[in-house]
Formats: C-alpha cells, structure tokens, sequence
C-alpha cells in the first residue's frame, strides 16, 4: 500500500514538472559523420598499388568503330556524358577553269582548321601532399611535379599558338591542391562550338621505402591511361604513347586502364580523356632527365604531335 502512495507521488510531481519517467526510453543522437572525401580511388598512376588490377594494352592496336557508329561508349557516367559528334571537314570546291593556263600558279598558304577544343590539365597543385622527388646529392635539388606538369603544358600551348589550335588551360593557379572535382567541372562547363577532348599531364612514381627514398632503377618509362572500354579513348591513349616513345626514347610501359576505380578526371569529364605519365620522378636517372630542359621540349613536342595527328585525322 506504501509502495502505491510513493508512485503516485512521483507520478503527480512528473505531471506537474514534465520530468521523463524512469521507465521511458530516451532517443539517442544519431552521432555526426565527417562527410566523404569526393574520391578513395588512385587519382594518377603515382598511386596504383601493387594489388591494383591494371589492363595493359597495345598502342598500336587501334580499336575500329564501324562507319556511321556515332554511339557514345556505354561504360562513361551516364549522367554526364555527352557524345561528341564528329565534325565532318568539307571538301574545298574543285578549281575554276581557265581558258589559257598560267605558267606559274603560286601555291595559296592553307588555313587552319580547328578541329576540336584541346582541355589541357596540368594536374597537381603545389599545395599537393607528396608528388615531389626525393632530394638529389647537393641537398637541395628536387623534382616537384607541380612545376614539371606546368612547364610541360606552357611549352605545349606556345606550340598550338603557332598552329592556330584551339585550347584551353584547365588549371593556370598554381597555389592549389589536387582540385579534382574542380578541374572536371572547368573542363565539363567549357563553352566551345568545337567538340572537347582532354589531356591531363603527369610524371610517375614508383613505390619506395619512404618518400625521401628512390625507388629501384629498373622502375621507368612512360605510360598513358585511358577509360576503361572506351575505344575513342583507347586510340587517343595510343596516338599518344606513340609519339612519347618516338620523341624521349624512354622505356615503352604501354596504354593502360583500370577496369574498376578508375581515375576520376578520366570518369568524369564529360568528353574523351587520357592522363599520359612522362617517366618516373622518383628514378634517380629519369628524374634528372625529367628536369633537363632538352628532355622537357621533347615531352611538350609528343604531345604536340599527337595533337596535330588528331587534329589532321580525327578520332
């Protein structure tokens, strides 16, 4: 009977104070999350792991559509893919004809045609964590990639000036991290009356025992990455390779793509993509040849050259 007194009490000073009875569950808090980071995957081939699956192709294998194929590659992100339609170049009108023949006829200089809209990504910024070379022996010497991927890039664009090609430059700061997500948009929001295409600059790394270690010697090369399935993609990739190889003369490591986790200026650029690594930064011999400036301009001229042969025939 005590025992009954007590609880309507305690009931009557619950009503009369709003205090939660003891009985009554409570609502927990769901605890705050950090939101994602914008990608886990490997951004550039410095950072494919050993475990990584990596398909490896020919640069001369050079995959054919069938004519009249206009169909976008199935595998690009359906949500901002956009098929780029090939521009059909007109055939110049035939000559007028002439009652009496000249003698000598001057040939006319030809105009440029532009063909397509050149993204050029110069990748890492300098407040990138990492993507630099162990110091050399003076102590103070050292790759970074940042400047490497710019120097290329600027030496590319005086070329293209010279030509008349159309370009643009994704990424000119240089105070910047790795701006994934930036970059992709740039490129993806660029307006152009030309169809796009997109080429991001690198050099490699290999995996060493730290980051103020060199990796072994035998690791070297050159390697250009393409999306997975994408035939456009692939003969991009090789057109690349090809005159890389032909200009340096460094270790042909081949095309390459990642059929899961692939690089996300490659899976998100709304347009064909290839990411070309020019040999690796920490290889204590290629990483000074990287930073010669004969080495560089021949860098910058295979890539103009791939440019122009695409320019000239298309994709």
């Amino acid at each position: 009977m005590l025992a009954k007194i007590i609880q309507a009490i305690k009931s009557f000073f619950n009503a009369l104070f709003g205090s939660k009875p003891q009985n009554e569950p409570t609502t927990a808090k769901p605890p705050k999350t950090k939101p994602e980071p914008i990608d886990l995957a490997p951004q550039d081939g410095s950072e494919i792991t050993p475990d990584t699956i990596v398909v490896v192709a020919n640069e001369m294998d050079f995959p054919k559509a069938q004519p009249g194929d206009n169909a976008p590659d199935k595998d690009f992100d359906d949500d901002i893919f956009v098929e780029e339609q090939k521009e059909e170049i007109p055939a110049p009108p035939p000559p007028a004809p002439t009652e009496t023949p000249k003698p000598e006829i001057p040939t006319p200089t030809p105009t440029t045609h532009q063909r397509y809209l050149w993204c050029l990504d110069n990748g890492h910024g300098k407040k990138t964590k990492g993507k630099r070379s162990p110091l050399f022996d003076d102590g103070t010497t050292q790759f970074l990639e940042y400047e490497f991927n710019r120097d290329i890039v600027s030496r590319i664009t005086k070329a293209l000036d010279n030509k008349d090609i159309a370009y643009f430059i994704v990424v000119p700061e240089e105070d910047i991290d790795d701006f994934l997500e930036g970059r992709v948009n740039r490129a993806n929001s660029k307006k152009s009356t030309l169809p796009k295409l997109f080429v991001s600059v690198h050099s490699n790394a290999a995996p060493a025992a730290s980051a103020n270690s060199w990796a072994p010697d035998n690791v070297s090369g050159i390697e250009t990455w393409f999306y997975h399935g994408s035939k456009r993609g692939q003969k991009m990739a090789g057109i690349f390779q090809k005159y890389l190889l032909e200009k340096t003369g460094l270790k042909n490591r081949h095309i390459k793509s990642k059929p899961d986790g692939q690089f996300y200026v490659l899976r998100k650029t709304a347009m064909t993509s290839v990411l070309t690594e020019n040999g690796f930064y920490n290889n204590k011999k290629e990483a000074a040849a990287l930073m010669d400036d004969k080495m560089r301009q021949k860098i910058a001229d295979a890539h103009v050259a791939a440019i122009m042969e695409i320019e000239d025939n298309g994709l």
